[in-house]
């Protein structure tokens, strides 16, 4: 991918300012010139970038409870999103294994896909699930991440995501 889609696009997501529209606007004009996939693909590497960058900046001052599940839970949502339960979300299913939280937070992605008329499930799942993944393996290897997207806003009152634990090799 052309460094020049990458620095327009990258410029577009690091001064969106909680508001994806003219981001989303940006990645769907290129989507005509260099397709679909490449377009939001290259946003997906941004994103990447962004929270890696953010790891490396902030990793000695996460707080580290022994639990691998809570460690990513708190990093990624509470840390970096600035998410909590009961205000945002709350946690449905807790065990050693797994992970289950409905979020209701307001989200500049399905602000964003509203206003442009594109399906949250596809553009969370092209752009933004993998980035949670690459965040949650950087916590710990054994993390998993999963979205629920049959329970995805706004076709549900809350968009459900699933953190998993896997057992060591």
């Amino acid at each position: 991918m052309s460094d020049k889609y990458h620095d327009l696009v990258d410029y577009q997501y690091r001064n969106s300012g909680g508001d994806s529209t003219r981001l989303f606007q940006t990645v769907l004009s290129l989507a005509g010139e260099i397709g679909w996939d490449n377009a939001w693909g290259c946003l997906e590497r941004c994103v990447i970038e962004k929270r890696l960058a953010w790891l490396d900046e902030n990793r000695g001052t996460l707080e580290r409870t022994g639990n691998p599940l809570l460690d990513g839970y708190k990093a990624f949502y509470e840390v970096y999103l600035g998410v909590s339960t009961p205000e945002h979300g709350e946690i449905v299913a807790a065990t050693d294994k797994s992970l289950v939280t409905r979020w209701w937070n307001p989200c500049p992605t399905l602000e964003a896909c509203r206003k442009l008329g594109l399906d949250t499930r596809e553009i969370c799942q092209k752009v933004y699930h993998a980035p949670v993944q690459v965040f949650l393996a950087e916590i710990d290897p054994r993390l998993r991440f999963a979205r629920n997207y049959a329970a995805l806003r706004p076709y549900a009152p809350y968009c459900e995501e699933i953190i998993t634990l896997e057992d060591p090799d």
